[in-house]
């Protein structure tokens, strides 16, 4: 391999990456998906569900959550068998044309997140600014302008850092994470040594807000739409790396951080009597707890080495749509139109309407995806896939080589059906979703639809024998 063949397996394109181009060991796997999982999202989301108690987050984050994950990281085992990209695998389940759908939706999800971590962020630069400059704190009158600068002073570190490569994500990740796992016990410790663990624990919200199935289905939305997973998980040496590194790391990382976020919360409400689940982020946490100014600009790097990951996997998703031979082009156009999408949680009246909106949508759109794919791979298939086939591509004058087709008519509706049965439920039968959740119906649906259509039209996902 041409070490010029070798930076393109090694950076970008949908390429299968052969085993002497993959560079993450399990190590490498476990600290990158926990520094993804030790993000400020995680924070944010363990403070909103500290409403329900603290018993109800830790069940949530040492149980539920990692159960709800596996079928996720079994998709990084797809990724890695074939070295294939996020958008890559989807092929035998939507075909090689309808992959690109798959493309598209990984580009707006992965396009939205750095929007909500990038808002918490400049939260903490406007208290920095407040330190240095006397400028108001976020929430404070005259704070938009801070909040603003902040906002584009995180947009373009990050866009810089996400065009470099993932090589350089890797060791961003490894410097972020020590500093967070210091912040995270340092705000522990502070919570812990203030008031007594049996306060912490018996405490509950006056008004809770929602049901524990409303927080299921965000936490669907939060954990399935990791959507970069196979765009990482192709690199991997192993298979157990590719699974059960990227499940260890991811569940280690956004546990421990929901965690925290909750006890911060809690602490604060019973430091001030109040809880407020719009002061859920975790810069507010920190100013009333004390923590200061290195805290604060500690949480500012940890958004930046979670958000270049999600780019990372953003500009992937639209390299797979077009398959184009520009990738690092393609990668600069995303870190611009990131630079705009951070603005728009200043649209909506307030941070929190905007982080439930964004997952409840993202949750419907993967949720069901991801359904197809693993009942197609592992169910359907039985994991008869060739490499001839996942990598075919399109002819110049039409048509594919591949035995999947150019659509794959079975995947789609399947799709279809998950996403409308999620948004009836989400959105048309809030009472309805507020017992079996929307998540759980959608999972049903878009599988059973996958399954029963399979059978009765096997021409369509028919394909050679694995190679």
């Amino acid at each position: 391999m041409t070490d010029t063949t070798k930076q393109r397996h090694d950076e970008y394109g949908l390429d299968r990456i052969p085993p002497d181009g993959r560079t993450f060991g399990f190590a490498d796997t476990v600290w990158t998906w926990f520094g993804s999982g030790v993000n400020t999202g995680s924070w944010y989301f363990g403070g909103l569900a500290a409403a329900l108690g603290m018993s109800f987050v830790l069940s949530y984050s040492v149980i539920w959550i990692p159960l709800l994950m596996i079928p996720w990281a079994a998709i990084g085992y797809i990724g890695y068998r074939h070295g294939a990209t996020t958008v890559a695998t989807t092929r035998p389940s939507l075909g090689i044309r309808g992959s690109k759908l798959s493309g598209i939706a990984e580009f707006l999800v992965l396009i939205g997140w750095p929007s909500v971590n990038s808002y918490i962020a400049a939260i903490s630069l406007t208290y920095v600014f407040n330190y240095e400059f006397g400028w108001p704190v976020f929430g404070d009158p005259g704070s938009t302008g801070p909040l603003v600068l902040g906002i584009l002073i995180t947009a373009v570190i990050q866009g810089v850092i996400m065009v470099i490569g993932h090589e350089a994500i890797r060791y961003l990740e490894r410097v972020a994470v020590v500093l967070l796992i210091v912040l995270g016990g340092w705000e522990t410790w502070i919570v812990m040594t203030h008031w007594d663990f049996s306060n912490v624990m018996a405490y509950t919200a006056p008004d809770a807000g929602h049901s524990p199935a409303f927080y299921i289905d965000l936490a669907f939305g939060f954990c399935w739409t990791w959507a970069q997973i196979n765009d990482f998980a192709r690199f991997s040496k192993t298979s157990t790396t590719s699974t059960f590194g990227t499940w260890l790391g991811i569940n280690l990382g956004q546990g421990w951080f929901m965690l925290v976020g909750a006890l911060g919360v809690i602490g604060v409400a019973l430091q001030t009597g109040v809880f407020d689940p719009n002061n859920s982020d975790p810069s507010s946490t920190i100013a009333a707890l004390g923590l200061g100014l290195v805290a604060l600009l500690v949480l500012f790097f940890a958004t930046i080495s979670t958000n270049v990951t999600v780019l990372y996997g953003a500009g992937m998703g639209l390299v797979g749509t077009f398959e184009t031979r520009r990738p690092r082009k393609t990668l600069i156009w995303v870190a611009a139109i990131q630079l705009v999408l951070c603005f728009l949680p200043l649209a909506f009246s307030s941070f929190l309407s905007y982080f439930e909106t964004f997952l409840n949508i993202v949750g419907g759109v993967f949720i069901p995806l991801w359904t197809v794919v693993l009942v197609d791979y592992y169910l359907v298939r039985r994991r008869r896939v060739s490499d001839r086939d996942m990598f075919a591509g399109e002819r110049a004058g039409g048509g594919t080589d591949s035995a999947f087709g150019l659509w794959n008519p079975v995947g789609l509706v399947s799709v279809a059906a998950g996403l409308v049965v999620y948004f009836i439920l989400s959105y048309g039968m809030t009472g309805v979703a507020a017992v079996t959740t929307a998540s759980i119906p959608s999972i049903v649906i878009s599988g059973g639809v996958y399954l029963v259509l399979a059978r009765s039209w096997r021409g369509v996902v028919s394909a050679r024998p694995a190679t």
